[in-house]
């Protein structure tokens, strides 16, 4: 059993004359200070990564830097190419099989791709009337038996209000 953090990256600045692309986007200083506080709020948690894996753009490898340093991870923050927007959900499940020998999984991706993975991975749990909806810096705990493709919703960190939903 693994466990699976799913966050998604902090308010980024938005497109206008000097950045003209979206993967160029970087984050503002209240999403730096915001993913500070979310953060912080996992390390009071005491939850620990043993992998930190980023959608290679600009804002996610930012947020992970930042939850990295907060919690004092130790280890080397890796890009993968399936937590860029717009992947399958397959590709985003042959990406977890691949890192399987890591108990502690972070992964920093985008919206709504962030939703969708989450939701897949927790699909055979029985929860009525869940609703899951990443704003920036939200951050999701999942218990996943990546074998059997099986997964459990452990709580839910909406950031816009820092209320953790346990299940």
């Amino acid at each position: 059993m693994n466990e699976i953090y799913i966050i998604r990256h902090a308010a980024a600045a938005e497109l206008d004359k000097e950045i003209a692309e979206d993967s160029h986007r970087y984050l503002t200083i209240h999403g730096r200070n915001h993913c500070r506080i979310v953060a912080g709020r996992l390390k009071d948690m005491k939850v620990r990564f043993d992998l930190i894996l980023s959608s290679p753009v600009i804002r996610a490898v930012q947020s992970a830097e930042i939850f990295s340093s907060i919690l004092n991870f130790g280890g080397e923050i890796k890009t993968a190419t399936e937590l860029i927007g717009g992947q399958t959900f397959t590709k985003f499940v042959q990406m977890l099989k691949r890192h399987s020998y890591f108990n502690r999984i972070a992964l920093f991706g985008h919206a709504p791709d962030v939703n969708i993975f989450c939701s897949n991975l927790i699909k055979n749990q029985d929860i009525k009337n869940l609703t899951i909806n990443f704003k920036n810096s939200s951050v999701c705990k999942i218990e996943y038996d990546i074998e059997n493709e099986n997964g459990r919703l452990v709580w839910f960190l909406n950031s816009e209000n820092m209320k953790l939903l346990e299940m």
